[in-house]
């Protein structure tokens, strides 16, 4: 089983919109899958948007991959120091972000070797 998040820019249940960015979301959803397929979705917000304490709230639920329209390094930062992997590129609803990334459409983001 994986635990993913996904940024929120409206809270409407499965059919919430993914946030082109990520530190601008205050509302997450946190899915388990198994495979290819969606086993649950529960959603979280969070009141501290536009900092990286939304990286550090989402990594508290325990996720394992983000999937993100836009993500800073700084955020960034903080996922990859808690070995928590980053797709970008996310767009339309939940559902369709996950698939995307089942398809092996999103990009995953590298740590740069250059930030301190």
């Amino acid at each position: 089983m994986t635990r993913l998040a996904v940024p929120l820019s409206s809270l409407e249940g499965p059919g919430s919109t993914v946030n082109d960015h990520f530190a601008m979301s205050e509302d997450f959803a946190i899915l388990e899958a198994e495979g290819d397929r969606i086993v649950s979705i529960e959603f979280a917000h969070n009141e501290k948007a536009n900092d990286t304490k939304a990286a550090e709230f989402v990594a508290d639920k325990g996720v394992e991959v983000v999937l993100a329209g836009r993500i800073g390094s700084c955020m960034a930062r903080i996922f990859h120091d808690r070995g928590i992997k980053i797709f970008c590129g996310a767009e339309g609803t939940v559902e369709e972000a996950f698939k995307q990334y089942v398809a092996g459409r999103l990009m995953e983001v590298s740590p740069n070797p250059y930030q301190l």
